[in-house]
């Protein structure tokens, strides 16, 4: 199987060390049968207290050899599912966005949750997997040693036993399947219910029809699987306990009516036949959620996400002290499923450095987009990327990325405020943006830490400018900033705050429809159909009343 192949080459020395202990464990276990039937069971009454002192020593070295295995092979697996689920949101976090809104988040969330609990759950049935194994195979060198004639018997019903559970098996893992898509179904659907609450509270016919149409059915087709799944699963328990009832029975006949065996070496066989039977019955059980933690693998390798780095930060830098940021002949068109739709035209565009730049445009018309590829967080299709000289390529786009502090409208706050390399901010610089920004009676923070929790849109964006603010980055994107703010406040923002910005040596790149306020920037660019033109104030004021009817 994949996944303990690649915990194997991810964890050879404590993988084999944990091997040998479970091999260890395994001989031990067949020690004890050797014993009970060479020495037990022939001892005289005088020596048989002797015997039980060293069946004793015998029974516990082989409770820690087992108990040991198990638990470095649970140490294993625990470290494993650990490396899984860490290395998974770094590569979240590395990724392109455009991969995460393409993979979509109730497909990631699915992954991050029951994609690892799949995996951690098999992890916790591997032991019983691999002492299994080894047990059947030593009990097999033992019944060859006791009866080849009756180990062939044997063989031949385990083998039947295992190719009925292989087939149910595989059934077991196509249910799996099956349910992991509809998981991905109910996640979105979850997502749905939290995003539309006031809506589906409002229309109760719409809460009705996605309740009945579209969750419950959802929610009756993975309950379907899983029942199949659960099904297979006991058929699969029951086959194997009924073939070893009948390798037993089988094993009696064949020793009493054929004189294959004596009476005591067939004893012997069907007492490491039943000794068989609960490892490897514990066997057959681990594999739905092995093959259940196949799916989940599958499922994490499908996911298209950037592969796992270990540093947050490249070799690469820029300089800081860069007088202009130019797009040259920049495409970029969404990645959506069914083929690509709204494209970027071909965009040229500089931007010097200290000055603030409003951009306007219709809904739709590519500026939040432009946006995203000017920030470094789209890769655009063709065209390049230069500050001052220096190419914007894979190697430096990290570095890149790190010149600009946004607040976009989909913007998410942080509780945690931090400067420009991930310092705590002094107090009394939060204090002083938070009076600027009008907030400093209606928000606490402790130790750089926001503490409410309950705020208004436009108070979350005051604190989401807060926080770029304070990274104190060269390059500032503000996506329709003021639209949430009260009037009074957007005189403020536009007459106070931008030219403090702008004092400060930032670069202000911001989407805006406030034409009473055009006047405060020192260029103004007009999106339309994802081509760029350049405008005066005046004439933007023009442009943008033709763009709103």
């Amino acid at each position: 199987m994949n996944i303990i192949s690649l915990v194997f080459h991810q964890h050879r020395k404590p993988f084999l060390a944990m091997f040998a202990l479970t091999l260890l464990s395994g001989l031990l276990g067949i020690g004890v049968l050797v014993f009970i039937n060479s020495y037990l069971l022939q001892s005289g009454e005088t020596t048989v207290q002797g015997v039980m002192w060293q069946f004793a020593a015998l029974l516990v070295l082989y409770l820690a050899a087992a108990t040991f295995a198990q638990i470095r092979l649970s140490k294993l697996g625990h470290q494993f599912v650990f490396e899984l689920r860490t290395q998974l949101l770094k590569r979240i976090m590395d990724s392109h966005d455009a991969q995460i809104q393409l993979t979509g988040k109730p497909r990631l969330l699915a992954s991050l949750s029951n994609d690892i609990r799949s995996i951690s759950m098999a992890f916790a049935r591997l032991p019983e997997l691999v002492q299994g194994v080894l047990f059947t195979f030593g009990c097999s060198a033992y019944l060859i040693w006791l009866s080849p004639k009756l180990f062939i018997v044997t063989a031949l019903i385990l083998t039947v036993m295992i190719l009925g559970s292989h087939y149910v098996v595989k059934r077991v893992y196509t249910s799996f399947k099956a349910m992991r898509g509809f998981e991905d179904k109910l996640y979105a659907h979850y997502e749905t219910s939290l995003d539309g609450h006031k809506e589906l509270k409002l229309n109760r016919y719409r809460a009705e029809r996605f309740y009945n149409e579209d969750f419950t059915a959802a929610a009756a087709q993975n309950r379907h699987y899983a029942i199949r799944a659960d099904s297979y699963h006991a058929f699969a328990v029951n086959w194997g306990n009924t073939l070893m009832l009948a390798a037993v029975g089988i094993i009696f006949y064949l020793s009493i009516y054929h004189h294959w065996a004596s009476l005591a070496d067939a004893a012997t066989i069907t007492m490491t036949v039943l000794f068989m039977r609960s490892p490897l019955s514990q066997a057959i059980g681990a594999f739905p959620m092995l093959m259940n933690s196949q799916v989940a693998l599958n499922a994490l390798n499908d996911l298209g996400l950037t592969d796992y780095q270990s540093s947050f930060h490249g070799n690469e830098t820029l300089p800081q002290n860069w007088q202009s940021i130019r797009l040259e002949n920049i495409t970029y068109a969404h990645p959506m499923q069914g083929g690509h739709h709204f494209a970027l035209q071909p965009v040229n565009l500089t931007l010097k450095r200290g000055e603030t730049v409003f951009l306007i445009g219709a809904n739709g018309s590519g500026k939040s987009t432009l946006s995203m590829v000017l920030a470094g967080l789209y890769t655009p299709q063709s065209g390049r990327i230069f500050v001052d000289n220096i190419e914007i390529t894979e190697a430096n786009r990290s570095a890149y990325r790190q010149l600009f502090a946004s607040v976009f409208t989909d913007f998410h706050l942080f509780e945690k405020l931090v400067g420009d390399k991930g310092e705590d901010v002094s107090a009394e610089l939060i204090a002083e943006w938070l009076g600027r920004l009008k907030m400093d009676e209606k928000v606490k923070i402790e130790q750089s830490r926001i503490l409410n929790s309950k705020l208004s849109q436009g108070q979350k964006k005051r604190l989401g400018l807060l926080a770029a603010a304070l990274e104190n980055r060269s390059m500032l994107i503000l996506d329709e900033w003021a639209a949430d703010q009260d009037p009074q406040f957007r005189r403020v923002f536009y007459e106070t705050l931008l030219p403090l910005l702008q004092q400060q040596g930032c670069t202000v790149f911001a989407i805006s429809h406030d034409d009473k306020y055009f006047h405060h920037a020192e260029r103004i660019i007009s999106m339309k159909h994802g081509l760029l033109s350049e405008y005066g104030a005046e004439e933007a004021v023009r442009v943008a009343d033709e763009h709103s009817r």
